[in-house]
């Protein structure tokens, strides 16, 4: 044993106790740093707003939004209102599918080829995908497609950019709403099979042209330039003087935390209420140590318990001096139910209602299930038809880019006094971009309202649609998937259209032979042209 004199035990002492206060310093330091990242947390919206071009208008700083599309990328993550909010309107938006074809047979063809592509698929034009674009959009309000074009037969590949890699946008200084050029900041690495990992690349900027840019004066370096490429801008959820779109649920973010923060606060108290469950009463501290002595049990037996707990319905036997009752928790007035005002707010950031947020019933009614709330239904329609605005814009891109390629199907030409390029031989270039009715209930009224107006309350076709639009519209309001693929066998090339009143006669003239070798009850029965057969009888 190794024996201290009284100065080293002075000194172990004192270091001793200067320890102590670095520990305790430690634990404040923490505590006030923990404040402090929620204090920031909270403060992140009154931050980063950068003043523009000396002008009075202000545009939220990059990495004021790119801390909040991170926030948006974790909310989703882990936050069930968020996701359910998000995810709610992706499937009310593209959870039935669309269709999109053209009338024009070689048209159509381009685009469905473009469609049917595996790569595009994996970026755009599959289910999935498309779910995934409505969600991101809806996080981080900014997508950029990037197109990129086989010269030669006029192919279009398309991808994305992420969000975060776009840092800015170059404007045409005599008109801020023509976009030039994005700035493209990103690390281009490579993985390194001999230590199996990513190696650690360089930082590379690259400038992309915006897809309708015709202008020629304004250049980056031309070694910066992706030559091959061009972006087409989606943004959502900004003001006119605003280049990039903000979160469309950055204002869900703070009520859906805070409504986390309340059920864990709740059920710390819920959890409270159970650390005391009997509440006994002694008269005087004998007792009380008498009682310690009796109960000085766990809750639950273990492998080393010398003392157990009694099993269910065992008797207590006590002195008079003694009184054992459950502690009462009946009547307290904290209730999960006080944070349903919280996630109003959320339905109100949103734009979905509260019953759909939180999966209760309760508080619907048979109203609510047959049919949708207006707002939202409103909400979702306009989502799909700025869908139906991308979609047009991608594909008359896919066709222009045909119509000048080299090899490419289509024939096109400028239009002389609008500059566009239009197909040779056509009046009008018509795609059909739809999706099925949100709500199911419509399907009746809206195959009655195009049988009506395609006979005219009449018996036959009229003239006033052609009866393939008839056919594609009962369709889309029965639901087909593969439309184009049922009107091809129903209209197949060469061959004319008969009349409804053709197809009647035809198919009542086959009746009427297979009925004539038929005999109902050793009776022959006979028919009329205006005649339908009493099938009852068979």
């Amino acid at each position: 044993m190794k024996i201290l004199t009284s100065k080293q035990e002075q000194t172990r002492q004192s270091e001793i106790e200067g320890l102590i206060r670095e520990v305790a310093t430690n634990e404040s330091n923490y505590d006030l740093f923990t404040e402090r990242i929620a204090v920031l947390e909270l403060a992140l919206e009154d931050q980063d707003w950068l003043k523009l071009d000396f002008s009075n208008s202000k545009q939220l700083g990059r990495d004021a939004l790119q801390k909040i599309n991170d926030r948006a990328r974790m909310f989703w993550l882990k936050n069930p209102l968020i996701r359910r909010a998000t995810l709610t309107q992706a499937n009310y938006v593209f959870g039935q599918g669309v269709e999109i074809s053209s009338d024009n047979e070689d048209v159509n063809e381009v685009i469905q080829a473009f469609i049917d592509d595996q790569k595009n698929k994996a970026e755009l034009t599959d289910h999935e995908t498309r779910m995934i674009k409505e969600i991101e959009l809806q996080l981080f309000a900014n997508i950029y497609f990037v197109f990129f074009t086989d010269a030669m037969t006029g192919k279009v590949l398309i991808r994305t950019i992420p969000e975060y890699e776009i840092h800015d946008i170059i404007a045409d200084p005599e008109d801020s709403k023509t976009p030039l050029w994005y700035k493209r900041v990103h690390q281009k690495s490579k993985f390194d099979f001999g230590s199996d990992s990513q190696g650690a690349g360089k930082q590379v900027t690259t400038y992309y042209k915006d897809w309708k840019s015709t202008n020629e004066k304004i250049q980056p370096p031309k070694d910066k330039i992706a030559e091959d490429a061009v972006i087409y801008h989606v943004a959502v959820n900004k003001l006119s003087d605003m280049k990039f779109g903000v979160s469309e649920v950055y204002s869900a973010l703070d009520w859906s935390k805070a409504y986390t923060k309340f059920l864990e606060d709740w059920s710390t108290i819920t959890r409270s209420y159970a650390t005391f469950a009997w509440n006994m009463v002694s008269k005087n501290k004998t007792g009380v140590l008498a009682a310690k002595a009796k109960l000085s049990t766990t809750l639950s037996s273990s492998q080393s318990e010398t003392n157990p707990p009694p099993v269910a319905g065992s008797t207590l036997h006590t002195t008079e001096g003694s009184k054992m009752e459950p502690i009462k928790t009946a009547g307290a007035t904290t209730k999960a139910e006080d944070g349903d005002k919280i996630v109003h707010m959320v339905s109100a950031a949103t734009g979905i209602f509260f019953h759909y947020l939180t999966g209760d019933p309760s508080t619907g009614n048979l109203a609510t299930a047959k049919a949708m709330e207006l707002p939202m239904q409103l909400q979702f329609k306009n989502r799909q038809k700025l869908w139906v605005g991308i979609y047009t814009n991608i594909l008359n891109y896919v066709i222009e880019q045909n119509m000048t390629a080299t090899k490419g199907k289509l024939k096109g030409a400028r239009n002389a006094e609008t500059g566009n390029l239009e197909l040779v031989g056509e009046e009008n270039l018509l795609l059909n971009i739809s999706f099925p009715d949100i709500l199911e209930k419509d399907t009746t009224n809206r195959i009655d309202a195009i049988i009506k107006a395609s006979t005219l309350d009449g018996k036959e076709l009229s003239n006033m649609i052609e009866a393939k639009t008839v056919a594609r519209l009962l369709l889309e309001a029965l639901g087909e998937k593969d439309i184009d693929e049922m009107l091809d066998k129903m209209f197949p090339d060469g061959q004319p259209v008969q009349s409804t009143q053709q197809i009647m006669e035809e198919a009542f003239d086959e009746l009427k032979e297979v009925i004539k070798k038929l005999n109902f009850n050793g009776e022959k029965v006979k028919y009329n042209k205006g005649d339908l057969p009493n099938l009852d009888l068979i």
